[in-house]
């Protein structure tokens, strides 16, 4: 397991500053839920953690509760890209969608599909104009565009990189 470290995650939010202020935040390959917690820690309405391990997510519901987040976290053990599929409306609410897939395989394939299904939602739903951030192993070349999402930034920290998603279109 790897997570996201203080470093990054601090710039990651430094970055977002007051676009975590109120929204609803998904959390998608969660781990153990520091990206969502600290965006609920940063005065963010609502997140979703999305996390396939039954134990990660019991790790995060036990963070989230000691924390004082049992009313706004929900945590959801799925697969990050069937469960996109199957909650279209849910996530087309969220104002940010933070991506911490695994570096090693499968985590570059399933970040490339996680970042297609979001463009292809946010292609879908013509309001729904999301804050993505995707952080990744700097060699992973993500695309440019996503459906309706452009990279509008990309920043470095040692082996991590964090690539922002914006609506332009």
């Amino acid at each position: 397991m790897r997570a996201s470290t203080g470093v990054v995650r601090a710039a990651c939010f430094n970055i977002l500053g007051d676009a975590v202020a109120d929204a609803n935040v998904l959390d998608l390959f969660a781990g153990v839920g520091s990206l969502g917690l600290e965006a609920l820690s940063r005065g963010a309405r609502r997140a979703t953690f999305v996390e396939l391990r039954r134990e990660r997510a019991a790790l995060i519901a036990q963070n989230a509760l000691a924390l004082g987040y049992r009313e706004v976290a929900e945590v959801v053990t799925a697969d990050v890209i069937p469960w996109l599929r199957s909650h279209r409306e849910q996530v087309a609410q969220a104002a940010l969608v933070l991506l911490d897939p695994p570096y090693l395989d499968p985590g570059p394939a399933l970040c490339r599909a996680a970042l297609e299904q979001l463009g292809e939602t946010a292609a879908g739903v013509g309001t729904w104009a999301p804050e993505v951030v995707v952080e990744h192993h700097r060699q992973l070349q993500l695309p440019d565009a996503a459906g309706a999402l452009n990279c509008v930034r990309q920043s470095r920290y040692g082996t991590t990189q964090l690539s922002f998603y914006r609506r332009t279109q």
